[in-house]
Protein backbone atom coordinates (compact mmCIF):
# COMPACT_ATOMS: atom_id res chain seq x y z
CA UNK A 1 0.00 0.00 0.00
CA UNK A 2 2.56 2.66 1.06
CA UNK A 3 4.33 0.94 -1.94
CA UNK A 4 1.71 2.56 -4.84
CA UNK A 5 0.90 6.07 -2.75
CA UNK A 6 5.05 6.50 -2.91
CA UNK A 7 5.06 5.34 -6.59
CA UNK A 8 2.07 7.19 -7.39
CA UNK A 9 3.67 10.77 -5.14
CA UNK A 10 7.24 10.31 -7.06
CA UNK A 11 5.24 10.02 -10.29
CA UNK A 12 3.73 13.41 -9.76
CA UNK A 13 6.47 14.97 -8.51
CA UNK A 14 8.16 14.26 -11.72
CA UNK A 15 5.73 15.46 -14.00
CA UNK A 16 5.46 18.55 -12.50
CA UNK A 17 9.55 19.01 -12.27
CA UNK A 18 9.65 18.07 -15.92
CA UNK A 19 6.85 20.35 -17.06
CA UNK A 20 7.84 23.10 -15.31
CA UNK A 21 11.12 23.61 -17.23
CA UNK A 22 11.46 26.59 -19.53
CA UNK A 23 11.66 25.48 -22.93
CA UNK A 24 13.94 27.63 -25.44
CA UNK A 25 12.87 27.55 -28.89
CA UNK A 26 14.53 29.35 -31.99
CA UNK A 27 13.18 29.26 -35.04
CA UNK A 28 14.72 30.18 -38.64
CA UNK A 29 13.53 31.04 -41.91
CA UNK A 30 14.99 29.95 -44.96
CA UNK A 31 14.54 31.43 -47.97
CA UNK A 32 15.52 28.60 -50.90
CA UNK A 33 15.88 28.39 -54.43
CA UNK A 34 14.30 27.09 -57.25
CA UNK A 35 16.54 24.11 -57.30
CA UNK A 36 16.43 23.61 -53.94
CA UNK A 37 12.22 23.03 -53.78
CA UNK A 38 10.38 20.10 -53.34
CA UNK A 39 9.54 18.15 -56.46
CA UNK A 40 5.92 17.70 -57.52
CA UNK A 41 6.60 15.15 -60.25
CA UNK A 42 8.88 12.83 -60.48
CA UNK A 43 9.55 10.91 -64.04
CA UNK A 44 8.04 7.28 -63.15
CA UNK A 45 9.29 6.09 -66.91
CA UNK A 46 12.62 3.50 -65.64
CA UNK A 47 14.48 1.35 -68.03
CA UNK A 48 14.49 -1.95 -67.44
CA UNK A 49 16.80 -4.63 -67.02
CA UNK A 50 19.22 -4.98 -70.09
CA UNK A 51 19.35 -1.18 -70.54
CA UNK A 52 20.88 -0.44 -67.38
CA UNK A 53 22.83 -2.12 -64.63
CA UNK A 54 20.19 -3.77 -62.77
CA UNK A 55 17.35 -0.88 -63.67
CA UNK A 56 18.60 0.90 -60.87
CA UNK A 57 19.14 4.75 -62.05
CA UNK A 58 18.03 7.71 -60.38
CA UNK A 59 14.72 9.24 -61.07
CA UNK A 60 14.40 12.55 -62.16
CA UNK A 61 11.86 15.60 -61.14
CA UNK A 62 9.94 16.43 -63.89
CA UNK A 63 8.58 19.44 -62.01
CA UNK A 64 9.50 21.55 -59.48
CA UNK A 65 7.22 23.31 -56.69
CA UNK A 66 6.55 26.85 -57.48
CA UNK A 67 5.62 29.64 -54.53
CA UNK A 68 1.98 30.41 -54.52
CA UNK A 69 2.55 34.13 -54.71
CA UNK A 70 3.91 33.81 -58.19
CA UNK A 71 0.64 32.29 -59.33
CA UNK A 72 -2.81 34.52 -60.44
CA UNK A 73 -6.08 34.14 -58.40
CA UNK A 74 -9.59 34.85 -59.72
CA UNK A 75 -11.29 37.83 -58.66
CA UNK A 76 -14.90 38.31 -58.33
CA UNK A 77 -17.03 41.43 -57.52
CA UNK A 78 -18.35 41.95 -54.06
CA UNK A 79 -20.00 45.41 -53.72
CA UNK A 80 -19.66 48.99 -55.35
CA UNK A 81 -20.10 52.36 -54.58
CA UNK A 82 -19.73 55.95 -56.16
CA UNK A 83 -17.05 57.82 -53.93
CA UNK A 84 -18.75 60.97 -52.92
CA UNK A 85 -15.27 63.07 -52.53
CA UNK A 86 -13.69 61.74 -56.06
CA UNK A 87 -17.01 60.84 -57.74
CA UNK A 88 -15.35 57.95 -58.99
CA UNK A 89 -17.26 54.16 -59.16
CA UNK A 90 -15.01 52.12 -56.37
CA UNK A 91 -15.32 48.18 -57.04
CA UNK A 92 -14.28 45.73 -54.31
CA UNK A 93 -13.25 42.32 -55.51
CA UNK A 94 -12.65 39.22 -53.30
CA UNK A 95 -9.30 37.13 -54.22
CA UNK A 96 -9.87 33.66 -53.77
CA UNK A 97 -7.53 31.60 -51.64
CA UNK A 98 -7.23 31.57 -47.92
CA UNK A 99 -5.71 34.62 -46.48
CA UNK A 100 -5.89 36.54 -49.17
CA UNK A 101 -6.69 40.65 -49.17
CA UNK A 102 -9.84 42.02 -50.74
CA UNK A 103 -8.51 44.16 -54.19
CA UNK A 104 -10.30 47.71 -54.66
CA UNK A 105 -10.14 49.42 -58.32
CA UNK A 106 -11.52 52.83 -58.69
CA UNK A 107 -12.77 53.68 -62.24
CA UNK A 108 -14.98 56.22 -63.56
CA UNK A 109 -18.54 56.77 -62.30
CA UNK A 110 -20.51 56.08 -66.14
CA UNK A 111 -18.21 52.47 -66.01
CA UNK A 112 -19.60 49.46 -64.98
CA UNK A 113 -17.48 47.27 -62.62
CA UNK A 114 -16.13 43.36 -64.01
CA UNK A 115 -17.52 40.83 -62.83
CA UNK A 116 -14.58 38.79 -62.38
CA UNK A 117 -11.46 38.41 -63.90
CA UNK A 118 -7.64 37.03 -62.76
CA UNK A 119 -5.69 39.16 -60.27
CA UNK A 120 -2.28 39.35 -58.63
CA UNK A 121 -2.32 37.25 -55.31
CA UNK A 122 -1.06 38.95 -52.25
CA UNK A 123 -0.85 37.45 -49.10
CA UNK A 124 -2.81 39.44 -45.60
Amino acid sequence: MYFCIRMTLLTVVFFFAVGSQFSFAGGKTYQGKEASTHCTLWSNERLKWPQTIMGREKAECRRRAVDSSTSNTECRLLRTYIDKESGERMCIYKRHGTGLDELTLSMSAFLNCQRDFMCKRTAK
